[in-house]
């Protein structure tokens, strides 16, 4: 399995935000091997409610993706199915499939630069219920160093975080600095 989040078990971090903030409703904008997935659909299953609906490009994106078959029968194989549905589709297309005020927790790892949160939240925060979490893949200055942005000169995500109206008016957050770091905010009510 290809996670930046393994070295550093981030997916303890995800299963335990969603079994001390269960999501009636969870959403993922880019699943690649089902890492983060699994960790917050079981989380879901021991927490016998909820569902996560999970949206990715898998085959279809030029870059790092993973395979959907290869993630439905992860799923499958952990008995995960019931809690779990995977969507091929565009992650800046997704909240139009969502009422206001429905979703109770949304992981973003979509190739997350600083113009990636910034869609994000102006689609998203109408969608967020109050106590909601919003967890993006990167968000310290090491992510926003690495290779591919510097290459590519995209917009760094923490100082958009840090600048950004929607969430410094209606959030809460802090970022974990081990690679490749996780920024969690959650929606004050």
């Amino acid at each position: 399995m290809k996670s930046s989040y393994i070295e550093n078990n981030y997916g303890e971090i995800f299963y335990q935000l969603a079994k001390a903030y269960p999501p009636a409703i969870a959403v993922e904008l880019g699943v690649l091997d089902g890492y983060s997935l699994l960790h917050i659909a079981r989380a879901i299953k021991v927490n016998r409610q909820g569902h996560i609906d999970a949206y990715d490009l898998f085959e279809d994106y030029e870059f790092n993706h993973g395979v959907q078959a290869e993630v439905q029968a992860l799923l499958d194989k952990e008995g995960l199915g019931e809690v779990a549905t995977l969507y091929k589709g565009d992650a800046y297309e997704a909240y139009k499939k969502y009422a206001d005020n429905s979703v109770h927790l949304l992981h973003i790892d979509i190739s997350n630069t600083g113009e990636t949160v910034r869609k994000v939240m102006e689609q998203w925060d109408s969608k967020m219920v109050y106590g909601g979490l919003i967890i993006f893949e990167g968000g310290s200055e090491e992510r926003d160093n690495i290779e591919w942005m510097v290459k590519y000169k995209k917009e760094p995500m923490k100082s958009e975080i840090e600048t950004n109206k929607i969430v410094n008016s209606k959030y809460i957050y802090g970022t974990y600095l081990k690679y490749p770091s996780l920024t969690v905010m959650m929606r004050r009510g």
